[in-house]
């Protein structure tokens, strides 16, 4: 008789999404910095020991992430000629004891954490450098939450040379969600999987016939199902006869 076990977890690989947040001069005062960018932010739960963007290879999972990165690098607004930029953390918050946190590239831990519920009022402010724009532009930076919700976070932009004037703060809200639940059937020899798929998102599902290996494999032709934010069903037909013991995961991703 097949053995079923239900292993969901959500991993975003190379094909995450990458935003930027642009410093650069204010379109209305010349001598002030500006910040351009997004303003939602989803955050996918990565497991433990799970691989998370090919720009973050040592990054250990187990939180909410999403990757984002502030740069000189500018479309949307005017290079800040000569302004040496640094981007400070202005408040958090969110849900009741959650953490807000920056990593660095190639670091093993947050480079700085903060509390929901913090302000710059309070001291300590957190500071990061801005990557500049051109060759030198870099990619692997992230930010994570420790537990599920929405995260409002504003940040500034402040000029170590004094030449720009403060910016004005931009807001982000980094959606922290939870993976979507996947039940499993049998009938027959067919296994029967279903999932709320995710708007924007998309899906593969795997399958592992040893969990001691670890080696999990595509389950054709049910990989890139785009989601819709409807009801998600899938048959694996005569899964009985291909393995008598199957697990299967359910992989999220941009």
């Amino acid at each position: 008789m097949k053995k079923t076990l239900l292993l969901l977890f959500c991993l975003t690989g190379p094909l995450i999404a990458h935003d930027h947040v642009e410093v650069g001069k204010a379109t209305a005062t010349s001598t002030q910095l500006a910040l351009s960018g997004p303003v939602q932010q989803l955050a996918v739960y990565v497991p433990r020991g799970e691989p998370f963007s090919g720009y973050m290879p040592q990054f250990p999972g187990g939180y909410h992430t999403a990757e984002l990165t502030f740069t000189t690098d500018v479309n949307g607004l005017f290079a800040a000629d000569g302004a040496n930029p640094r981007i400070e953390l202005v408040s958090v918050s969110g849900p009741p004891g959650g953490n807000f946190s920056f990593w660095e590239a190639g670091a093993l831990q947050p480079t700085w954490t903060r509390t929901s519920g913090w302000s710059a009022s309070q001291g300590n402010v957190p500071v990061f450098m801005v990557v500049l724009g051109g060759d030198t532009h870099v990619h692997g930076r992230c930010f994570t939450m420790d537990k599920p919700g929405t995260y409002t976070v504003t940040f500034r932009a402040v000029d170590a040379t004094s030449k720009f004037a403060v910016s004005a703060g931009k807001t982000i809200t980094f959606n922290a969600q939870q993976p979507p639940q996947l039940s499993i059937a049998l009938q027959g020899r067919n296994t029967h999987l279903a999932f709320t798929a995710r708007s924007g998102l998309v899906y593969d599902l795997q399958a592992c016939t040893d969990l001691r290996s670890a080696v999990w494999s595509n389950v054709e032709p049910h990989t890139f199902m785009d989601g819709n934010g409807n009801a998600t069903n899938v048959t694996v037909t005569n899964a009985v006869s291909l393995s008598p013991n199957s697990f299967y995961r359910l992989v999220e991703y941009y």
